[in-house]
C-alpha cells in the first residue's frame, strides 16, 4: 500500500513521540527547580515549609498552568519522613479553566475519610523511593472527576537531600489532542504504549485505548522512548 501524502516514516514518529515526552520531563524538572526554591531543612533535616516558600510554590504552579494547557494538574509531594510527621501533605494546584487555578486539599491524615496514601503509588516509589523518572497511567483520577490520567513524576531534592515527588497530570483526552495527530501523519500504524503494555493511543481501530499488549502480533514491533519515560514504548505495525 502506498502511504499518505504527508506521511512520514515511522522511525520520524517515533523520534516526535520521543521528543514530545523530553520535553515533558524537562518541564518537569524546571518546576520542580522553582517549587522547592525556599524551601530548607531543619537541624533534624525535616522540611520547614515558611508561608514564603508557599506563596513561591503557588505562583510557580500557576505559572507552570498557565504556560502548559495539556497539563491537567502540577504541584510538589511531601514525603512522610521529610515533614517529621505520619500526616502527608500535598502543595498541588488544578486548572478550573483556562486562566483560574485552585489549591486542591487532600486527606492527609491517616484514618481519616477519604485518606491518600499517596506514597505506596508507584509515581511517588519511583520518584521518591528509586529517585528516578515515572510515567504512569492510564488510571481513574483520584479527584473524582472520572476521567482517565497519565502521571508524570520526578524526584524533589532540596540541598541534596529527596523530599518528594514533583508531578503533573495530563488527562489522556489532552494526550490525544497533542499526540493523535502525529501517530496519524505515520505510513505504518502506531500505538502508543504505558510502561506496563497499557495502549493510551493508537492510530488504529486493531488496537483500542484500555487494551494490554504484553508482546507485539505478527507483523508489529515495539520501539522505545527514551529512558526517562519509564518504559513508555510504541508499537508499530505494518499496513
Amino acid at each position: 500500500m502506498t502511504p499518505p501524502e504527508g506521511s512520514v516514516s515511522a522511525s520520524e514518529t517515533v523520534r516526535e513521540l520521543r521528543d514530545w515526552f523530553d520535553e515533558r520531563f524537562t518541564h518537569l524538572d524546571e518546576l520542580g527547580a522553582e517549587l522547592v526554591t525556599g524551601l530548607t531543612l531543619d537541624q533534624d533535616g525535616h522540611l520547614d515549609l515558611s508561608p514564603t516558600a508557599r506563596r513561591g510554590m503557588k505562583a510557580a504552579a500557576a505559572r507552570f498552568l498557565s504556560e502548559h494547557p495539556v497539563v491537567d494538574g502540577c504541584g510538589l509531594i511531601f514525603a512522610h519522613s521529610a515533614l517529621g510527621s505520619e500526616n502527608g501533605r500535598l502543595e498541588w494546584w488544578v486548572r478550573e479553566d483556562e486562566t483560574r487555578f485552585a489549591r486542591y486539599s487532600f486527606g492527609v491524615v491517616p484514618g481519616a475519610d477519604r485518606y491518600y496514601d499517596y506514597e505506596q503509588h508507584e509515581w511517588f516509589v519511583r520518584a521518591f523511593g528509586e529517585g528516578r523518572s515515572a510515567a504512569v497511567g492510564p488510571y481513574i483520577d483520584y479527584l473524582g472527576v472520572e476521567v482517565y490520567i497519565v502521571t508524570l513524576t520526578v524526584p524533589a531534592v532540596v540541598n541534596g537531600h529527596r523530599v518528594g515527588a514533583v508531578g503533573t497530570d495530563l488527562q489522556v483526552d489532552d494526550l490525544e489532542r497533542a499526540l493523535l495527530p502525529i501517530l496519524l501523519r505515520s505510513e505504518s500504524d502506531c500505538v502508543l504504549l504505558s510502561g506496563h503494555g497499557a495502549v493510551l493511543l493508537s492510530s488504529t481501530a486493531r488496537h483500542l485505548p484500555g487494551e494490554v499488549i504484553a508482546s507485539p502480533p505478527e507483523g508489529a514491533r515495539f520501539e522505545p522512548l527514551s529512558e526517562v519515560t519509564d518504559g513508555m514504548r510504541v508499537m508499530v505495525l505494518d499496513r
